[in-house]
């Protein structure tokens, strides 16, 4: 009976293991790699975001017209690419890897801002700067998921990228 058990407990385990492979993939591993140590930010925290802003969907448009992977509202992509000199098009942040580098980049400016409060970073990225500075963040059910579900996403990407 014991050994059944084990047996059952074994099973269950690489089931869940082989759930995490698939619920957190690691697409762009190469390209992610690369902006993670050109903007210092860890492929764990990009992925993370993508997993929770787009769930890898490239063509991702949201209700308030944020765009690709990272969820970048034009605006904010214009100003990225501005102020790195790149260039510049609502088409191009439908590309994976520029989407990848704008919110790189975005993300890279938060943390300077609010120098390396976590917290406040994702509540900048979610909600915007305007609604953290303001408090009115608080009053969004989605943004305080939005902290749980980054911290559970980057629990598995650890595991996840420790195993590349």
């Amino acid at each position: 009976m014991r050994k059944i058990q084990i047996s059952i407990l074994i099973f269950l385990l690489l089931i869940g293991v082989v759930k995490i492979f698939f619920l957190f993939p690691l697409d762009y591993y190469e390209e992610i790699d690369e902006i993670s140590k050109k903007y210092k930010i860890s492929s764990e925290a990009i992925y993370s975001v993508i997993k929770i802003e787009s769930n890898f969907r490239e063509n991702a448009i949201s209700h308030k017209g944020a765009i690709g992977l990272m969820q970048i509202m034009p605006s904010t992509g214009e100003w990225m690419a501005k102020s790195n000199d790149l260039l510049y098009s609502q088409e191009l942040l439908l590309d994976p890897i520029y989407n990848i580098k704008i919110g790189t980049l975005y993300l890279s400016y938060l943390i300077n801002r609010y120098e390396g409060d976590l917290e406040k970073v994702l509540i900048a990225y979610n909600a915007g700067p305007s609604r953290l500075k303001s408090g009115a963040w608080k009053e969004f059910k989605e943004t305080k998921n939005y902290l749980i579900k980054y911290k559970i996403a980057n629990f598995f990407y650890r595991i996840r990228l420790y195993f590349k």
